[in-house]
C-alpha cells in the first residue's frame, strides 16, 4: 500500500509543490531572509524523497514533470517585463554586454587555472568551465567540449548555491541597493534560482536578473566552446 503510494505520479508533484509552498511561509515569517530560498529547500526535500523511499528519478519526474514543463512558458512569459522597460535597457546595453562578458570569461578561465594550479585533471578543468550558465546551457556546452554533463551540473549548483544564500547579506554589506545592478548580479552569477530570488525583491530587480542570465548564457554557450576548443583543446 505505502510502495503504491509513493510511486503514484501525484505523489511527487504533490510533495514538490508542498516543500516550494512551505519553505516559501517559512521565508515569509522571516522576512524573506535569502538563507531560507524556498527553491533551494524544496530541492533538498525532493532529492531526500527519491534517496530515501526507493523512488526512482523517473517515477518522481512522470509527476513533476508538469513543472518541468511550465518552465517553458514561463520563460517566454519574460518577455513581457522585459517590453516594458526597453528604454532602459536600451540606454544601458553596453554596460550590461562589457560585464556580463567580463563576468562570463574571468568566471570561466579564472576556476580553470584554479583547478589546474590545484593538479585537477583536464576533464575536471573542462568541467568546471561551465558553472556560471543555467542548467541546460552547461549540459549543452559539456556535450561540445566532451567533458562530463553530470559534473558540469554538480559545479554549476555548488556555483549556485552558496552565493544565491548569501546574496542579501552581501548587497547589504557592499551597500548596493540599486534593483538593476543587484538583478544583473543574481542573474549572471545564480541563473534561474537568482531570477526567482529577484523577483522577490521587485518586478525591475527580476526583469534585470533575466537579462543577466540571458547574456550569460549567450556568451558562454557561444564564446566558451570556441575559446576552450581553440585555446584549451
Amino acid at each position: 500500500m505505502i510502495e503504491s503510494v509513493l510511486n503514484n505520479p501525484l505523489t511527487s508533484l504533490l510533495l514538490t509543490l508542498c516543500a516550494f509552498y512551505g519553505f516559501s511561509l517559512v521565508q515569509a515569517r522571516f522576512r524573506g531572509h535569502s538563507l531560507l530560498n524556498p527553491a533551494i529547500w524544496a530541492i533538498f526535500v525532493c532529492v531526500l524523497f527519491v534517496s530515501l523511499s526507493g523512488v526512482s528519478y523517473e517515477t518522481y519526474m512522470d509527476g513533476a514533470g508538469i513543472i518541468h514543463f511550465l518552465l517553458g512558458p514561463a520563460t517566454v512569459a519574460f518577455a513581457v517585463p522585459l517590453y516594458r522597460i526597453l528604454a532602459d535597457i536600451a540606454k544601458d546595453a553596453r554596460t550590461f554586454l562589457i560585464t556580463v562578458l567580463v563576468a562570463c570569461l574571468f568566471s570561466a578561465f579564472g576556476a580553470m587555472a584554479i583547478v589546474a594550479l590545484l593538479g585537477g585533471t583536464e576533464d575536471l578543468q573542462l568541467a568546471i568551465s561551465s558553472k556560471s550558465v543555467t542548467t541546460p546551457i552547461a549540459i549543452g556546452i559539456a556535450q561540445k567540449i566532451d567533458t562530463p554533463a553530470s559534473l558540469a551540473v554538480l559545479f554549476v549548483f555548488a556555483a549556485n548555491i552558496p552565493w544565491l544564500l548569501l546574496s542579501a547579506p552581501l548587497f547589504k554589506l557592499i551597500r548596493i541597493k540599486d534593483e538593476d545592478t543587484q538583478g544583473i548580479a543574481l542573474g549572471a552569477i545564480c541563473h534561474g534560482l537568482g531570477v526567482a530570488q529577484a523577483f522577490q525583491v521587485g518586478k525591475r530587480c527580476g526583469t534585470y536578473a533575466v537579462i543577466g542570465m540571458s547574456l550569460m548564457g549567450i556568451f558562454s554557450g557561444v564564446l566558451l566552446p570556441i575559446l576552450i576548443i581553440a585555446f584549451v583543446l
